[in-house]
């Protein structure tokens, strides 16, 4: 038997302090925190070492038995904690959330249905919170335009290419310019195909165009409705029609992997103007015209003879494939979006939904609005003090060397820790409602929804085009992070940017069951310490650790930290479970015992307190992928969530040491591995 048996103690102390929580409520709250619900934690717990302290200046203490409550909702007490935390912590999550594979997307929907409040309930705390806002207005005139739009008749991608049409995108000639269609379908989608063009964050205080070759394109399959539309512009049958692209592919294809075969040379920066003098084939006053540069603008551009070859080859190819070509380019892709319309179905969650991915930045603006707002003040010094815990908990680990780095390397990780900043709820900083306005200003919405998406797509990618140009005032948007409309979900969980040398916090996260201003210290220590323990630990993983305080590339810095044996030792210990993702790993494990290194210099890590903050650390860990096909259709850039939680939870001798682990044991290795 595990230790559940040793820990059976003051249970009735614990069933008391609920039952006088519970008699001071509404009697509704009694179907909402139930004290048989919490069963397991009374067997587990020694409620008098739990730190119950009151962070928060007006505390509920409703709120964390709510919490309690739901993680022993998860929780197994048939499962052995030191075979499987994950599986102890979380097994019965899936029958709570039938429809979800990650806590993440959990929380992604309780975020779009409180959204959904505000345009959908009359509420008169929302209608006076809203009251002559011009941002409102304006996504609520697009909200009752989406969930009103009657079925259609023909295929909504038809639709979509009529209304292209008529805006003057992709109208049909004879002799139809690739280049013109290309640059058309530039201000509806991010199009990294034939050539890569992208607006990027140089530095803190810098944008820069980069113009580069593309990814090898992918082996194209049309699907017979989008055939359907292309049969007006084509005389080719299906089959021969594939045939013709799979050429181009293919020839595109061969000059790409060509680059370098013979001479490779460096990418270079120079101004615009200086771009316009160089001696090549290509115009690029043409190619360019979209994004706006002023001749002392800087742009980047790498491997100008095969842009060069490129342009030679799809200037001599039939424009009319080429035009068939970018049109089935745009049509898949809004395709391939998840939350597209195909189907005729505009729910009103579902035209939230879309809309939280078409104005990410107003979306984020209404929710600080009529949410956030309320709570700011007290909810963001309380992130701030643990935040700067973590760096003060960080610097003593630099200071301690253990990894035994000379000066210059401590005084560059110092350096670099100073300069990680915070944005919580991801908004730009120092702005008024004005920006907001201003932004949108120029957005109008139409009585047609298919309008409406393609002048949203239209106005996002015109606006992020600009960045590139000093005409424009762009200082707000170097403080937040802008999100691409068909990115699909990015916004539920916290991130690190190495060029801004910034974490993000969003709304999406801040909220229960991940955050509450009023959680106690094992449970806000245990998901928001660690969250942020976890992105401040990426600004040191070995792909970030090449970029200084201020986003800029210290490569001889970063060779000397990476030729420390130590660091070496460390990092190959880290990999000795093989993982495709070393950062996660690294930033999971160190980000883990930084947050519980500093929960321990404030507070007495009895073993109550212990357990708790390593369950409500496993919360963000639940959800119900078993195999990593599943789980990696749905979140790309990590190990599925039960070999994240169990893997780095085994890395702890703290957690060993709480649960009694045997040696050898699957959550108690004997060679324990850590970076930071």
């Amino acid at each position: 038997m595990y230790l559940k048996a040793n820990f059976k103690t003051l249970k009735i102390s614990i069933i008391l302090l609920l039952l006088f929580a519970l008699i001071r409520k509404p009697t509704d709250y009694w179907a909402q925190a139930n004290t048989a619900d919490v069963v397991i934690l009374n067997d587990l717990l020694n409620w008098e070492h739990v730190n119950r302290t009151c962070l928060a200046r007006d505390c509920d203490e409703h709120v964390n038995l709510k919490q309690l409550q739901q993680i022993n909702t998860y929780m197994s007490d048939e499962a052995d904690p030191c075979e499987d935390f994950h599986k102890y912590a979380c097994e019965h999550w899936k029958r709570e959330h039938p429809n979800e594979m990650t806590m993440a997307a959990v929380a992604y929907k309780e975020t779009t249905k409180k959204l959904l409040e505000i345009f959908e309930k009359n509420k008169p705390e929302l209608k006076a919170e809203l009251q002559n806002n011009a941002i409102y207005e304006k996504l609520n005139a697009y909200y009752k335009v989406c969930i009103e739009t009657e079925q259609q008749n023909s295929s909504i991608l038809w639709v979509y290419f009529n209304e292209l049409n008529e805006m003057g995108f992709l109208r049909y000639s004879e002799n139809p310019r690739w280049l013109q269609t290309y640059k058309e379908l530039q201000l509806l989608m991010d199009n990294p195909y034939f050539w890569r063009f992208s607006i990027e964050k140089l530095t803190k205080s810098n944008y820069i165009l980069t113009i580069d070759k593309p990814e090898n394109l992918n082996e194209t399959n049309i699907a017979t409705d989008l055939y359907e539309i292309f049969k007006n512009f084509t005389s080719l049958s299906l089959e021969e029609l594939q045939t013709k692209f799979l050429t181009l592919e293919n020839e595109v294809n061969e000059i790409i992997d060509a680059d370098c075969a013979s001479k490779c040379v460096p990418s270079e920066t120079l101004t615009y103007e200086e771009l316009l003098q160089k001696h090549t084939s290509i115009n690029w006053t043409d190619v360019l015209s979209n994004f706006q540069l002023q001749f002392k603008d800087n742009v980047t551009i790498d491997s100008i003879e095969t842009l060069e070859n490129l342009f030679a080859y799809l200037s001599r190819q039939d424009s009319n494939l080429l035009y068939v070509y970018n049109l089935f380019m745009f049509l898949s892709h809004l395709e391939a979006d998840k939350v597209n319309f195909l189907d005729n179905q505009h729910s009103p969650y579902k035209c939230v939904h879309h809309m939280r991915k078409i104005f990410d930045l107003p979306i984020n603006y209404l929710y600080e609005k009529v949410f956030y707002s309320k709570i700011r003040t007290e909810s963001d010094q309380l992130i701030k003090n643990v935040f700067e815990e973590l760096k003060q908990t960080f610097a003593e680990i630099v200071e301690e060397n253990q990894l035994k780095f000379a000066d210059r390397n401590k005084k560059y990780l110092m350096s670099k820790l100073n300069g990680v900043s915070l944005n919580i709820g991801n908004l730009p900083a120092n702005v008024s409602d004005d920006f907001y306005q201003t932004y949108l200003q120029e957005y109008q919405v139409t009585n047609n929804f298919y309008v409406n998406h393609l002048f949203a797509l239209k106005h996002y990618y015109t606006q992020q085009l600009s960045l590139g140009s000093s005409l424009n005032d762009n200082a707000p948007w170097f403080s937040f992070e802008s999100l691409d409309p068909f990115v699909l979900d990015s916004t539920s969980t916290a991130s690190y940017f190495p060029v801004t040398n910034t974490i993000t916090l969003p709304f999406t996260y801040l909220q229960i069951p991940n955050y509450s201003p009023q959680f106690w210290p094992p449970l806000l220590y245990g998901d928001l310490a660690t969250t942020m323990g976890h992105e401040l630990i990426h600004a040191f993983d070995p792909s970030s650790l090449i970029y200084d305080s201020d986003g800029k590339l210290a490569e001889m810095d970063f060779k000397l930290i990476s030729r420390n044996w130590h660091y070496r030792n460390a990092i190959k210990c880290l990999n000795r479970k093989p993982t495709q993702f070393l950062d996660e790993r690294v930033a999971d494990v160190s980000g883990s015992r930084l947050a519980l290194l500093t929960f321990k210099r404030k507070y007495l890590l009895s073993p109550s307190n212990a357990k708790l903050f390593f369950l409500q650390y496993a919360q963000f860990f639940c959800g119900s992928a078993d195999n990593f096909d599943a789980f990696h259709a749905e979140d790309s850039t990590h190990d599925i969530d039960s070999v994240r939680l169990n893997y780095t939870l085994s890395q702890s001798p703290e957690f060993a040491e709480i649960f009694a682990c045997p040696t050898d044991s699957p959550m108690n290795p004997r060679t324990k591995c850590q970076l930071w």
